[in-house]
């Protein structure tokens, strides 16, 4: 596959949409945007960025955003694109393990970032983009060697199908092949308003926001944190058309609000957990618009988008794949006796993955002809509707925010005292889930120290929202934790 970043900057030479940054209370125009790229480009360059150079980009929704990726791109950096509110401790533990020579962040303080020992850099560009840099020195042994060199490729940390953390190469021709899936499955153009509430750092965002954007021309509203009141803001005085949500954001609307959305805008889109039935009803009786789910994957980019129409997809089912998308169900060969029509997912797209991130470029050891294992069960209806009935994979899904059992581990297992911990899910009344961890100490176990600890090193949604002292973990006689007996 051709890696080169050029459609996503061709893209973006030609975009003449406006960005509203409902935080910052500004508007930035196209003008205003090519300008503050191309003086970042020229800031980077000075900073010592050179092709090839990996950069980790923590930078929240907005111009912000879009403009630190397009430039580090054009100057021929890889951007490996992180949560905005990651504390320091984690950004330059990321940075040693996936190679990156760079930090670029716009909230987490520069002070924080000297804290850790990294040569620190104020960078603006234009009158209103102001972001922080670091510099990190060569990683140890065992960390960046493992990971080739890739000249000016976006990069996106994803669980894998495992659980393992891993880093997907997804180069300008997969993303601005998952844009055009969106834009006619969806019927995008440039008179569209795009608001972005997940982070865009987020392949949801990435795509249906930031991409979608570029590629159609449709301005873009931001808000760097969901907020009910700041949804309708947007709406009414940004005239949003196309509104990407999760579920549990439109439960609050449906608290206050949400009747204003009716008659303005045209698409609701729901991802990252299921959809509710409960919520896709209430929420059309109150705004006269049906929810449309939408389904991907990071490696994948987008896979399917429910139908407009009178009928509500809801629940397990996401609606059939989307232009340019192929979908099939392979009987797993582990499930003796399991429903026949049901099996592991796979996809083809001309939007996949070049491969995860290796020590000889791109790693296509688990594409086979092109197909990708999602990791998903699924079935597929007499329409061609995709239903997914669970994921293989014990990664937890935190308000659409997948997180990685096994890497909140190391970081709690790092605390002195602490002989053993297991991370895992809690399930809300909702259905939402939620962090747990299972610490068994060698004294006293301190909860506050581990919560402290915690919020240093991890980015908020990562952090256990339960602490469980335990005398030991619960075992099988072949030593394996027994999760269903712990509490």
């Amino acid at each position: 596959m051709d890696l080169s970043p050029q459609p996503i900057l061709d893209a973006a030479a030609r975009y003449r949409g406006r960005f509203v940054d409902l935080d910052a209370a500004r508007t930035v125009e196209a003008d205003d945007f090519h300008i503050a790229r191309g003086q970042l480009v020229e800031r980077l360059t000075s900073l010592g960025l050179e092709p090839a150079d990996r950069v980790v980009i923590s930078v929240s929704n907005g111009p912000q955003f879009v403009t630190a990726l397009v430039s580090v791109l054009a100057v021929g950096g890889s951007p490996l694109l992180v949560h905005p509110r990651t504390p320091a401790a984690e950004l330059k533990r990321t940075s040693l393990k996936f190679g990156a020579s760079l930090i670029l962040s716009d909230e987490c303080p520069l002070a924080d970032l000297a804290a850790e020992d990294l040569p620190i850099a104020a960078l603006s560009a234009g009158d209103w983009l102001q972001l922080g840099a670091a510099k990190v020195r060569p990683a140890l042994p065992g960390y960046s060697q493992a990971y080739g060199r890739l000249a000016a490729v976006p990069l996106h940390p994803t669980s894998g199908t495992t659980g393992v953390p891993k880093v997907a190469v997804r180069p300008g021709f997969a993303a601005t092949e998952e844009a055009r899936h969106y834009i006619e499955t969806i019927g995008v153009t440039a008179d569209d308003t795009i608001m972005a509430i997940a982070p865009m750092c987020h392949a949801y965002a990435y795509g249906m926001c930031v991409m979608v954007s570029l590629l159609s021309g449709a301005s873009i509203v931001s808000m760097r944190s969901f907020a009910a009141s700041k949804v309708l803001q947007g709406v009414a005085e940004a005239q949003v058309t196309i509104l990407p949500a999760v579920p549990a954001m439109l439960d609050v609307l449906l608290f206050g609000g949400a009747e204003q959305l009716r008659g303005a805008v045209k698409t609701v889109l729901s991802a990252g957990s299921p959809l509710g039935e409960r919520t896709a009803e209430r929420f059309a009786a109150k705004t006269g618009i049906r929810v449309r789910p939408l389904y991907g994957t990071t490696e994948t980019g987008g896979i399917t988008v429910a139908p407009a129409g009178d009928h509500q997809v809801a629940g397990t089912c996401v609606g059939p794949p989307m232009h340019g998308v192929e979908a099939e169900v392979r009987p797993h060969p582990d499930k003796v006796g399991a429903t026949p029509d049901v099996g592991r997912l796979f996809i083809r797209s001309s939007s996949m993955m070049a491969g995860y991130l290796g020590a000889d470029g791109p790693d296509t050891s688990m594409l086979q002809d092109g197909w990708f294992e999602t990791g998903d069960l699924a079935r597929i209806d007499q329409h061609g509707f995709i239903h997914l009935l669970g994921r293989e994979a014990e990664v937890i899904n935190v308000e659409g925010l997948k997180v990685i059992p096994s890497e909140v581990e190391e970081v709690i297992a790092g605390i002195p005292g602490v002989v053993e911990v297991k991370v895992y899910a809690g399930s809300r009344k909702s259905g939402g889930q939620f962090i747990k961890a299972a610490v068994v100490a060698d004294g006293e176990l301190d909860v506050q120290l581990i919560r402290a600890h915690c919020e240093k090193h991890l980015v908020y949604y990562k952090r256990p929202e339960r602490i469980l002292p335990l005398a030991a973990l619960p075992r099988n006689p072949a030593g394996k934790i027994l999760r269903d007996q712990l509490p």
